[in-house]
């Protein structure tokens, strides 16, 4: 007798997994190459920038020295794993569902079977997106932090550090926070400029992010507002005065103004606004950047950010490396338990850290 229900195969729930729309995610900008790795560990090496060296002076009968160097450093990484296994009751689809039937006051016509068929694509969609929400997270903490605090569902946890240098990281006390007294916002981005442009694998920096709270400090500051004066020569600072809003996510990213940088660069900070948040375990919005926090970055080249991802421990994948490895699965023997698992083994790698630079800006 064949089996009442259909399981879908690997290939069934990849096409679902693709049929659902993807979300706009801001710090995956810096993220543009992928690293699948079919090993517990991911592996990177990196040669140093080579020094500047001058050739030594020596009299025409003397000897010279060498002025060759070289090395290599090399850093492994594990990634952390998730999972979410969705279990679809024995007792699901037997009546209205909410999100499947069109309402409780009228119902579609629609038997057990296409009820149970339709919550596992729902329920796979979802899984799908807080999969990528949390892809997203650890981009963040990467770019934002370069370190990620990785907490385990029994509570234990361990920090895995991109080693930013120390100075690329800075928190201001009274009496020199943006929007103080005496302080100017321009003076502190001119020495963040430098400090990154001058580390040995940093960059130009080429956007700050910030959230409303501190862009409202930017674009109310008296130096600032000077710069926008036309009839001031070489006018460096734009700023959008009147409301803004917009850009995807509920309008929670926005580009607000820019800095322009001197000289004969030609390069400009293009001044932006992320005030996205998730929902943390206990369903309370959280922001991905702190309310008071700056991050400037240089381009997802000069970062070079790596979305990598290590092998699938299940027999079923083969053991393969995986973004997401998505499986559909029956237990018990008298009552039937359907199950949907959705698999990955994540770790967002920042190269270059210290093409990043973080400022705690406000209180």
């Amino acid at each position: 007798m064949a089996a009442p229900y259909e399981l879908w195969e690997t290939h069934t729930s990849l096409g679902v997994m693709r049929a659902t729309k993807a979300e706009d995610w801001y710090f995956g900008q810096f993220f543009n190459r992928t690293i699948l790795s079919e090993d517990e560990w991911i592996d990177f090496e990196k040669l140093p920038i080579l020094g500047r060296k001058l050739a030594p002076f020596v009299k025409p009968l003397g000897r010279g020295r060498s002025v060759y160097t070289d090395s290599a450093r090399a850093t492994r990484f594990k990634p952390a794993y998730t999972i979410i296994d969705e279990v679809i009751d024995p007792l699901e689809g037997l009546s209205m569902i909410a999100g499947i039937d069109q309402s409780m006051l009228s119902p579609n016509k629609l038997n057990v079977m296409q009820r149970r068929a339709l919550l596992k694509m729902q329920k796979t969609e979802q899984a799908m997106k807080a999969t990528r929400r949390r892809w997203e997270w650890l981009r963040s903490q990467a770019i934002i932090n370069a370190a990620v605090t990785i907490t385990y569902e029994d509570g234990s946890a361990v920090v895995v550090d991109f080693a930013r240098d120390a100075d690329h990281t800075e928190t201001l006390t009274g009496g020199d926070r943006w929007g103080e007294v005496g302080v100017s916002i321009l003076d502190h981005i001119q020495t963040i400029v430098e400090t990154m442009n001058n580390a040995e694998f940093g960059g130009m920096p080429t956007r700050m992010t910030m959230s409303s709270a501190v862009a409202a400090i930017v674009r109310a500051d008296d130096e600032i507002l000077a710069h926008m004066d036309i009839n001031m020569v070489g006018g460096s600072v734009s700023v959008e005065r009147g409301v803004v809003a917009g850009g995807p996510n509920g309008g929670k990213v926005y580009k607000f103004g820019e800095v322009m940088i001197g000289g004969a660069s030609g390069a400009k900070i293009e001044l932006w606004v992320n005030d996205e948040t998730y929902d943390n375990n206990a369903g309370t919005a959280t922001r991905y950047l702190a309310a008071n926090t700056v991050i400037f970055t240089s381009t997802a080249d000069q970062i070079m950010g790596y979305d990598c991802f290590g092998m699938i421990i299940d027999l079923d994948a083969q053991y393969r490396a995986l973004p997401i490895f998505p499986k559909n699965y029956v237990t018990g023997d008298d009552v039937k338990v359907e199950h949907l698992s959705f698999k990955s083994s994540p770790i967002m790698v920042p190269i270059n850290p210290d093409a990043t630079y973080k400022v705690v800006a406000i209180t």
